[in-house]
């Protein structure tokens, strides 16, 4: 279910890139979510923290580049989170556990991800921005 025409109610903001940005977006999600379960809530923001890091690490900044876009929505017994980025010509996100090492500190995050959703996905939109989803159950 990549298409967003089962979801609802969504919430939206956009960031500004620096430092507090996954904060604000942890923020941001936890207050949408005030009203769920804990369990819907904490996966929500783990997954929102790690997408969120892998605009960093991955998508280049700079002039017009500087913003992160969050979106959380609702469908039957699932919540909705997107992470729309600026786009990159790298390759789609692999959402397939890597094997990362006891010390690695980096490589487990789209992993965790997939763990921790029903669904998960990215596409493109038509002007190159990448958006990165998450389903997670609330039911």
């Amino acid at each position: 279910m990549g298409n967003s025409e089962a979801v609802v109610l969504w919430r939206s903001t956009t960031l500004r890139r620096d430092a507090r940005t996954s904060w604000q977006a942890r923020q941001a999600t936890g207050l949408w979510l005030t009203d769920n379960d804990p369990a819907v809530r904490s996966d929500a923001l783990q997954i929102v923290a790690e997408l969120v890091a892998n605009v960093f690490q991955h998508v280049p900044n700079g002039r017009g580049r500087d913003w992160v876009g969050l979106r959380l929505g609702f469908g039957d017994g699932f919540v909705r989170l997107e992470v729309t980025d600026p786009g990159t010509p790298s390759p789609v996100p692999c959402f397939v556990p890597r094997q990362a090492g006891p010390l690695a500190e980096s490589g487990r995050g789209l992993g965790i991800v997939a763990c921790l959703s029903l669904r998960r996905g990215t596409h493109l939109l038509a002007d190159g921005r990448r958006v990165v989803w998450a389903d997670v159950a609330t039911g």
